[in-house]
């Protein structure tokens, strides 16, 4: 046993003398990929490269003939080059890749020069790349981008619906974007949603920050097996370019078809306030649902299933669920107020244009009408509670909306200390959208005292109050029981350099005229800022 512990120890000890000598045999190791001199360039230029050093590389510049244009977008991975260089001290733990653009427009047709300047922490300046590329701005450039979901390191197997993501961007304007599966036209890709990745990426070209695109694919329209996904962008002169590639395998039955969808209101941690429900509350009600004259919580948002394909499946209920027991069910359909109330069928023609080849998208929403105070008022707690959609179809296959665990809210009794509810609801920026640069985050928030103010919290901390006040017709039609709903959006910019390039959770919060404070939701979302141009 002392034998091995003293070849630990004596291993140990050489690793720790070998890594300051392997650190000071490393050199440094860059490449410029991108522009290729060989080609004549035109429209938007790519440039793109890695660096590698034992020192810290602070920041990439690019040149144009000999002129600082841009700061690079750095720290991005590179796979290949770890590949390459598997023994490199700390290739594994680092993002060698680089890349910015520019474009050709903005330089007469003929010869430029184009470099990289890599700056290192210990003071050290390094060119990369230097080189001559011709420019001829008489040539229609193809469009260009990336297929970023499905990825391509391996057959990509799926079943029922699937999203195909990425970007295209092209100085002429991109037509569509086609979804092929083996060489034949699929359907179409929505194209226009912002990717200030790729807007950094390409600073003098506004276009590009709006360049992603997403097409949701039915499965059951294919085969089982393995096939060959394409995804082609066409320009407004009629230039095309095939954009990604992969293989794809399709494996459908019924226990994996299942519905799937969202809940778009209320948003997660939303104080949710019920009425009738104090000392002197009301009874009980079991049946119907609904009481008139009590506040009522719409939770509303939309169901597809595959199933539809074969006439089989489709949605047969939906059901809401608080705290993993059902309480309303698409079963209790009802008109009470003038409108649908706990239905499926709900005109939804924004996930129609989404999901063009899913029979029922454009009649895929529901909406139920959640009684807080009579939930109460039948014993259950004022507190922290779970909310969840079950879907079934015909098949007997079922689904959880948004998954297992649910969406968190508070239940908040309106009676108690004459305490007055508010509501609202965040609408930029939405669930997991990318943002940069300053954004304004907007919504919209109601209370039947007043509003006071609306406070903005992100990752728990207050960023500031947001400017109230703003019209909002749409809100009133909604809700011309709250006094000033005309006048109830609310808009506060945000510099999104402040915070770090990760996940964020920003969470609003109406102080009303009593002094109280609610949240009306939070929503969660991505920085994803270039490093500042000196």
């Amino acid at each position: 046993m002392w034998r091995w512990v003293t070849r630990g120890l004596v291993l140990a000890l050489l690793s720790a003398l070998s890594a300051p000598a392997l650190l000071a045999q490393a050199q440094f190791i860059g490449e410029l990929d991108l522009p290729d001199p060989a080609a004549v360039q035109s429209g938007v230029i790519l440039v793109r490269g890695f660096a590698l050093d034992p020192a810290q590389i602070s920041k990439i510049e690019l040149y144009v003939d000999d002129q600082f244009q841009y700061r690079a977008i750095t720290g991005l991975p590179r796979i290949d080059i770890e590949q390459a260089y598997p023994n490199y001290p700390g290739i594994h733990e680092t993002a060698p890749g680089f890349t910015t653009g520019f474009l050709a427009g903005r330089f007469s047709n003929g010869p430029h020069t184009v470099f990289v300047r890599v700056y290192l922490s210990d003071g050290s300046i390094i060119e990369l790349g230097r080189r001559t590329i011709t420019i001829d701005n008489t040539l229609n450039q193809t469009p260009f981008g990336s297929l970023d979901q499905p990825g391509g390191d391996a057959i990509f197997t799926t079943s029922g619906s699937f999203p195909v993501v990425g970007w295209a961007a092209d100085t002429d304007g991109v037509a569509r974007i086609d979804v092929l599966i083996d060489g034949g036209n699929l359907q179409a890709a929505m194209y226009g949603d912002a990717r200030p990745d790729v807007g950094a990426t390409f600073p003098d070209f506004p276009e590009a920050l709006f360049s992603g695109f997403i097409g949701n694919v039915d499965t059951t329209r294919v085969q089982d097996g393995v096939h060959l996904l394409e995804v082609r962008a066409v320009d407004r002169l009629g230039a095309s370019r095939l954009i990604g590639r992969r293989q794809i395998q399709v494996s459908n039955s019924e226990q994996n078809l299942k519905p799937f969808g969202v809940i778009d209101t209320p948003q997660r941690d939303a104080v949710l306030f019920g009425s009738g429900c104090g000392a002197q509350g009301q009874p009980p009600v079991f049946s119907p649902f609904v009481r008139p004259t009590a506040l009522i919580t719409p939770v509303s948002g939309w169901v597809l299933d595959l199933g539809a394909r074969v006439d089989l499946g489709r949605v047969s209920y939906v059901e809401l669920l608080v705290d993993g027991i059902r309480f309303i069910s698409t079963d209790d359909c009802t008109l009470p107020f003038g409108g649908f109330a706990n239905c499926y069928g709900v005109p939804r023609f924004d996930v129609a244009r989404f999901y063009p080849n899913y029979p029922d998208a454009p009649r895929s929403g529901y909406i139920f009408t959640l009684d807080v105070g009579n939930l109460l008022n039948l014993g259950v707690r004022e507190g922290l509670h779970t909310l969840k959609i079950r879907a079934g179809d015909l098949q007997q296959t079922v689904a959880e909306i948004p998954g297992p665990q649910g969406i968190p809210v508070f239940f908040k009794c309106a009676d108690t200390n004459q305490e007055s509810p508010s509501i609202g609801f965040i609408d930029i920026p939405d669930s997991f959208d990318y943002v940069t640069g300053t954004v304004v985050f907007q919504g919209w928030a109601l209370d039947l005292s007043s509003v006071a103010a609306v406070e903005l919290i992100i990752d728990g901390n207050l960023v500031g109050v947001a400017q109230y006040g703003f019209p909002r017709p749409d809100v009133q039609a909604q809700n011309p029981q709250f006094p000033g709903s005309l006048n109830s959006g609310w808009q506060f910019s945000m510099d999104t350099t402040k915070l770090s390039n990760a996940r964020h959770r920003l969470t609003a919060r109406v102080l009303n005229g009593r002094g109280n404070r609610n949240e009306i939701g939070s929503v969660d979302f991505y920085v994803l800022n270039s490093t500042p141009t000196p």
